[in-house]
């Protein structure tokens, strides 16, 4: 019986082109694998003993980067053709499962390869969660608020859970159970936001976005130091002056007199450009 050949570079074509008179044409083409030059995974994900349908199943390359994926059907099953040869990593996720753990293959042209994934239940995945971010309205812009503290009570008010928001403004709380819940933020120099409700039903998902208001009672800065002679002891009694800079301007904005330790504290300092001056007189 003859050997059947089989294609190496599949066919490839070019776009319709003319020539007319002493016209040169140059017509370049790249051929692509054949079909048969492709290997196919399959296989089944299951829990351990039950199948999981609807599961996504994905291949890696050898430098871990995303390749192709898929889902399972109804018996947990499924294909993958058009891998070109090589080496691989297989897993599967699926919602309320755990990231099956990764298997090698090594695949060749025209095989045909089977691999089992297991992933495991986990009952904390069909938990909820709670996401949101912090910002404070600055010149009707939101701006996010970093270092905040996110209090979550439940609905005995009850204090469960706190975090503090990233840089971006956002927090989270995962492995949340069903039922209303509060929360709360607070931060230095502002007011705390008003209670936000969030309710979790069948796992779900919150996303929320809480808004602080400055306190303008608080939200300041000091300025101190102390004040030496030329021999370096702390003078006692010295005039101390804050001045405000604005514009290549000074204006005297508060003052005060060093203590016998030679120490001076300006509080409630709005944000801005300053210079300290001090003297003593007899």
């Amino acid at each position: 019986m003859p050997e059947i050949k089989q294609d190496l570079l599949g066919l490839q074509y070019s776009q319709p082109f003319a020539v007319e008179g002493i016209q040169e044409a140059d017509i370049n083409l790249n051929l692509s694998p054949a079909a048969g030059s492709f290997a196919t995974l399959y296989g089944q994900v299951t829990d351990g003993t039950v199948p999981v349908p609807g599961a996504t199943v994905k291949i890696f390359d050898d430098k871990g980067v995303p390749f192709k994926h898929t889902m399972t059907d109804d018996n947990g099953e499924y294909t993958m053709d058009g891998i070109p040869a090589g080496t691989y990593t297989v897993a599967a996720v699926k919602q309320g499962y755990r990231l099956s753990p990764a298997v090698g293959v090594t695949l060749a042209v025209g095989d045909t390869t089977e691999v089992a994934l297991v992933c495991a239940l986990d009952a904390t995945l069909a938990l909820g969660a709670i996401a949101g971010v912090v910002q404070v309205m600055e010149e009707s812009m939101a701006v996010p608020l970093s270092g905040a503290k996110v209090t979550l009570k439940n609905s005995g008010d009850t204090a469960i859970a706190s975090t503090y928001t990233a840089k971006g403004g956002e927090f989270a709380f995962y492995d949340v159970a069903d039922g209303v819940y509060t929360l709360l933020a607070t931060a230095d120099g502002y007011l705390p936001s008003a209670p936000m409700i969030a309710t979790i039903t069948g796992g779900s998902i919150a996303n929320i976005i809480m808004t602080m208001v400055v306190d303008t009672r608080t939200y300041n800065g000091t300025v101190s130091g102390v004040i030496r002679d030329q021999s370096g002891n702390a003078v006692a009694g010295c005039f101390v002056g804050l001045f405000a800079v604005s514009a290549g301007e000074e204006r005297l904005v508060a003052t005060t007199k060093t203590n016998t330790e030679g120490k001076y504290l300006f509080g409630g300092v709005g944000g801005g450009q300053y210079m300290v001056k001090t003297k003593k007189s007899q």
